[in-house]
């Protein structure tokens, strides 16, 4: 009887001892797979709550690098159309300086035609979008930030003269320029009204028009955020779109202002457009030298606003850097508490291999003892 008990006892133990073997065996298998050391946090033990710690870390910098990167492209499109605008503006104030002389007015209806067409497309720049983000309108990016509602057209209207007679009045002067045209405001004044112009006006979104829009901010760090706000009512903005407005609208030069409807005007040949006098020329191009003065003046102020986005993507980049070496060395971390090493695991598996052949061998043995191979 006690050896019978004796021999169950050995068989159980055995058992057990295999079962072990067999766990330790798929949690190396498990291992060498997963190249993880276990599946639960919990199997790390004591390590468990640094490795935590490290992946909480990770997330966070992955956050805002995300930020990082989702404002860099979004500063890349606001530099891309800021390179844009200034090109427009350039081209229609190279055709001014170049064609338009004093005295002399090739293809200025040409010159009036196409800086409508960069008008439009100027307000399409100015309206650039990321997804559903206007990237000029400040906080309120839901919101168009420009608009050509044609209050700005009513604004500034238009002089067309009785060029049959110059001695009768106009056919046509509304707005601003109707009055500049028949002599009711002086060329300063009209000067000083388009500069002065109301950006509602000019269809900017009431947030805009209001300096409600607010700044955007970029989040790059615990304790360190960017503003990188460039608003389409910027000074250099808003002067390409009036000094373009003001030049696709104006009276052509052979209209300038007092040259027709002028009591003192004679029939004479210096008095009949297109060739008024050198004097009264002075009006239109007072005009054209004040559009092509805020262009170039416009073009400087967007260097600024380029300059001042350069520098944020500077420091952004440089933060980025900082967090990927900082996930490096949490990444770093988190594999040393949790990888295994391969080569280890194999080697162990290896050892139990021999070991479990070794137990199965034993177990079969004392599974087919007997009293008679016993004794």
């Amino acid at each position: 009887m006690g050896t019978n008990i004796s021999t169950l006892g050995q068989a159980l133990d055995q058992i057990a001892r295999l079962k072990t073997q067999q766990g330790s065996l798929e949690l190396l298998t498990t291992q060498i797979t997963t190249g993880k050391k276990t599946q639960a946090f919990s199997g790390l033990g004591t390590d468990a709550l640094l490795s935590k710690r490290a992946r909480a870390d990770i997330k966070s910098i992955d956050t805002y690098v995300d930020n990082i990167k989702n404002t860099n492209r979004r500063m890349n499109l606001m530099q891309n159309a800021i390179k844009e605008l200034k090109k427009q503006a350039g081209n229609i104030l190279n055709s001014l300086t170049v064609s338009i002389q004093q005295g002399d007015y090739p293809d200025f209806d040409t010159i009036q035609q196409t800086a409508g067409e960069v008008y439009n497309f100027i307000i399409d720049t100015m309206n650039i979008q990321d997804g559903d983000r206007y990237l000029f309108a400040g906080a309120d990016s839901s919101v168009k930030p420009v608009n050509d509602t044609g209050l700005f057209n009513s604004f500034l209207g238009e002089f067309v003269p009785d060029s049959t007679d110059i001695t009768n009045p106009p056919l046509v002067a509304s707005g601003v320029i109707g009055k500049w045209g028949d002599g009711t405001i002086t060329t300063d004044e009209f000067i000083d009204a388009y500069h002065s112009v109301n950006e509602t006006v000019m269809g900017y979104s009431t947030s805009l028009s209001n300096d409600a829009a607010g700044k955007v901010f970029a989040r790059v760090d615990d304790n360190a955020e960017f503003d990188y706000t460039v608003l389409a009512d910027t000074d250099g903005m808003k002067d390409i779109l009036i000094a373009l407005k003001v030049l696709s609208t104006m009276p052509p030069p052979e209209y300038a202002p007092g040259a027709l409807n002028d009591p003192t005007a004679t029939n004479l040949p210096e008095d009949t457009p297109p060739y008024p006098p050198e004097e009264k020329q002075d009006n239109f191009f007072q005009v054209i030298n004040d559009v092509a003065n805020m262009l170039q003046g416009a073009s400087k102020k967007l260097d600024q606003e380029s300059f001042r986005l350069a520098q944020v993507q500077t420091h952004i980049t440089y933060v980025q850097q900082a967090h990927t070496e900082d996930k490096n060395r949490l990444l770093s971390i988190v594999s040393d508490v949790e990888d295994v090493d391969i080569t280890e695991a194999a080697a162990k598996i290896n050892q139990l291999q021999v070991q479990l052949e070794a137990s199965f061998r034993v177990t079969a043995l004392v599974s087919d003892l007997s009293l008679a191979k016993f004794l």
